[in-house]
């Protein structure tokens, strides 16, 4: 890609986003308008209940066609699925999937409707989605937040071996070891710096919780009332232990404000040096965790990593 291709994108990507998280909601002639610009074919727009998302193919002269599955994130509406009940997850054999992503992608938004499942499902058969030889085209699944984490699904369910890969950005924790184990399709899950999305649901520190509850019902045996509390707290944090994140990480350093020509992407940093990070924003200010989800600071610095890799 030369300078003036980067330039091209970059003004195609910024007046994508404004667009497309614009009032009212983005009808499907726009969306496909939006994705000629850039050399994309809109396949299909799709939205079952809440979850929303469109596949297209790039079909730019010169270059290999390969097709591109997006969800919707939930960038507006953090709290209200990091508090959601359904986090308690689903038992499927000895694997554990959250409960409230498991039913986005699995269950229709009525009786009657397609499931999620079904509306990919049916892209990836789409003739569009094929070869000349009728073999599927290399098919990249992809999401923000909330749509990060049914990309993961997306992949495990439909794709868990093909030729392409998943990239999430700021992606929660989704299953269990377990529920990937079959997965050979690359997963690469993109984190900003701070950002608390891909911290939840806990995941390792989640045996802490547990031994500290099972601690403190030992410590007030005497006490039964007390004791039988912690009991029960113990066997519901114990239920939320297992969620694990899948995939390699790509960490984007944390950055001041407006340099983001500083931005480093980082393969899979070490664990001390993220909670490191992560509790130095946390001491500048107890937003900064959130502020650090947005998909706009997400896209900016990659735009300054891929223009400085060119």
């Amino acid at each position: 890609m030369d300078m003036k291709d980067a330039v091209s994108l970059k003004k195609f990507l910024d007046s994508f986003s404004l667009d497309l998280i614009g009032e009212p909601p983005l009808d499907t002639d726009i969306l496909a308008g939006l994705l000629d610009r850039s050399g994309f074919e809109l396949l299909k727009a799709f939205s079952v209940a809440t979850t929303q998302g469109f596949a297209c193919k790039r079909s730019a002269p010169g270059e290999a066609p390969y097709v591109v599955v997006a969800f919707r994130g939930t960038e507006g509406k953090i709290s209200e699925w990091l508090t959601n009940a359904d986090v308690v997850p689903k038992d499927i054999g000895k694997a554990k999937v959250h409960s409230g992503f498991w039913k986005a992608f699995n269950e229709p938004e009525n009786r009657a409707g397609p499931t999620v499942a079904d509306v990919v499902s049916g892209i990836m058969a789409d003739s569009r989605a094929l070869d000349q030889n009728g073999d599927p085209l290399p098919l990249f699944f992809t999401g923000h937040s909330l749509g990060g984490a049914l990309a993961l699904m997306a992949t495990q369910a439909l794709a868990p071996n093909i030729d392409g890969a998943c990239y999430t950005f700021g992606a929660p924790r989704v299953a269990n070891y377990e529920y990937f184990k079959d997965i050979k399709t690359p997963v690469f899950r993109v984190v900003n710096s701070s950002d608390i999305v891909p911290r939840v649901p806990p995941g390792a520190s989640m045996r802490i919780l547990v031994g500290l509850a099972r601690l403190l019902s030992w410590l007030t045996s005497l006490m039964p009332a007390i004791s039988s509390i912690f009991d029960k707290l113990e066997k519901f944090l114990d239920r939320l232990n297992g969620y694990r994140h899948v995939g390699d990480l790509r960490y984007l350093t944390d950055v001041a404000a407006g340099r983001f020509n500083d931005v480093r992407l980082l393969s899979n940093p070490p664990a001390i040096d993220r909670i490191i990070w992560i509790w130095k924003n946390m001491a500048a200010g107890i937003l900064v965790p959130v502020k650090s989800h947005s998909m706009s600071i997400y896209r900016k610095k990659l735009q300054h990593i891929a223009t400085d890799r060119m």
